[in-house]
């Protein structure tokens, strides 16, 4: 009867132990990660124009594409290749704000539609035009 018992926990550590190691063999899927999700412009009258480049990584293992960028308003432009990134890899999506017909402070978003996730990415672009 001691051996039952002993055998039991072990018995349910090798099951778990192989559970979780076929789960880690198994491959991921692409994984975006974006060295910062919001910028932040202090612009002016004289100078109403500026771009950023938001840095992405491909965190998985599997090749990352960057579908379309939906820009919140006309005054939001945005520039980025559109291949096929490997594991590891990274890349940028380039802004340009043109804040002409603007005053005061500004917030505007970036839905990035990626083969990460079904949900868009948003990414923030805020600051003041004085």
């Amino acid at each position: 009867m001691s051996h039952t018992r002993c055998l039991l926990p072990v018995m349910c550590g090798i099951h778990l132990g192989l559970l979780f190691s076929c789960a880690a063999k198994s491959p991921s899927e692409p994984s975006i990660v974006f060295n910062d999700t919001i910028c932040h412009l202090a612009l002016n009258k004289d100078t109403p124009r500026d771009s950023f480049d938001f840095v992405y990584k491909n965190a998985g293992d599997k090749k990352l594409v960057i579908y379309t960028v939906d820009p919140s308003c006309d005054c939001l432009t945005a520039k980025f290749e559109q291949t096929l990134l490997a594991k590891g890899d990274s890349s940028y999506i380039r802004i340009y704000f043109d804040a002409t017909n603007e005053q005061g402070e500004f917030w505007r978003t970036l839905d990035v539609y990626t083969n990460a996730r079904k949900e868009p990415y948003t990414l923030e672009i805020e600051g003041t035009i004085e």
